[in-house]
């Protein structure tokens, strides 16, 4: 089946939505979960994530619940498998594309197994929607293109992140316990990235925030997300004489954090598009991607990228030195041009 009747669900109608990949993702998946239920204001909509991702999703007013997958022994997957098989679902929407989402929506059972029939596993659908025909360019509107073929109305894709008020609550506090009153203007810097060959290099942190606090009297907030915390202690060495804060924190907390920041310098991954959707200006650091599809999304966000001719990179082109955290395409990167963006964004 390539077309799907948005009045063939009952108006109660069990919507079961698979979106288990990284936090970026999720992040612009947020976007269509209003208009799922505007289309079907009496439906209950389940969401289907990896742990942190259900911090950003469980907030959300249209999400009615929220299930945790967990990659790890077979038998516990099987476990969650079975859980979705034993609900009744009148659709389940593959919004993952890989092995694993194709699986889920399949063993859902759902009378409507709604996916992208360009998919490799299309064959697990038993609705295959053409979601390249809405020419998608960027990530937000990969979300809303399949969405848009089952017949929901998005006219311009946004993702919509709500925070809690403990999150809120908690924020504050560890900022207050960093010397970070509730005036008191401050950037958040984010050094953590999953790839090495991705990294800026340590002392460019310290000494953009030795720049900022001495010259813009801003307080210096130090992010890391988890499994990051030697990419952050890497920037620590070069904070001597600089009063900053520094913590891991959940990720609706560290949301609520940078909502309150002048900026956030940060790699381009997941957390760049979390602050970016949250309104909060981004100076985004990009080298072996291309910013042309993942620049973060909105207004008041500056991308340094040097562009060098083998960006995009992959194991054939890579260098030694970029496996060492010490990529070319970042070493090109001037603290200079950064300040100068940081100090745009802090006059504008």
């Amino acid at each position: 089946m390539n077309t799907f009747d948005p009045d063939s669900l009952p108006s109660k109608a069990e919507i079961l939505l698979i979106k288990i990949r990284s936090i970026g993702d999720v992040v612009y998946n947020t976007s269509v979960y209003a208009a799922i239920k505007e289309r079907w204001p009496d439906s209950r909509l389940t969401v289907v994530v990896e742990p942190p991702s259900d911090e950003i999703v469980k907030e959300h007013p249209a999400v009615d619940e929220v299930l945790r997958f967990r990659r790890g022994p077979f038998w516990k997957q099987a476990m969650f498998y079975l859980s979705l098989r034993k609900r009744r679902w009148d659709a389940a929407i593959d919004m993952h594309e890989g092995p694993r989402g194709a699986v889920m929506c399949f063993v859902s059972g759902a009378k409507w197994r709604v996916g992208n029939r360009r998919a490799k596993r299309a064959f697990l659908y038993n609705v295959r929607l053409d979601a390249h025909r809405w020419n998608p360019q960027y990530p937000v509107d990969f979300q809303a293109a399949l969405i848009r073929e089952m017949g929901v109305e998005i006219e311009i894709p946004k993702p919509a992140i709500y925070l809690s008020d403990a999150s809120r609550e908690a924020a504050n506090e560890f900022l207050k316990r960093g010397g970070v009153g509730e005036s008191a203007p401050f950037c958040v810097i984010h050094p953590g990235t999953k790839r090495v060959w991705d990294q800026w290099q340590y002392e460019k942190f310290g000494e953009i925030a030795r720049k900022m606090q001495k010259e813009h009297g801003l307080k210096i907030v130090l992010t890391t997300g988890p499994g990051q915390e030697d990419q952050a202690e890497g920037v620590r060495k070069y904070l001597d004489g600089v009063e900053y804060v520094y913590g891991l924190e959940n990720l609706q907390t560290l949301a609520a954090i940078t909502q309150r920041a002048k900026f956030a310098l940060c790699h381009n991954g997941g957390y760049m598009h979390l602050a970016a959707a949250l309104g909060v200006p981004v100076i985004a650091l990009f080298g072996p991607v291309s910013p042309r599809v993942w620049k973060p999304q909105g207004s008041g966000n500056a991308v340094m990228y040097t562009n060098l001719e083998c960006s995009p990179c992959n194991n054939q082109t890579r260098k030694s030195e970029c496996y060492q955290g010490d990529a070319e395409c970042k070493r090109l990167i001037e603290v200079e041009d950064v300040v100068k963006e940081a100090e745009k964004i802090l006059n504008s």
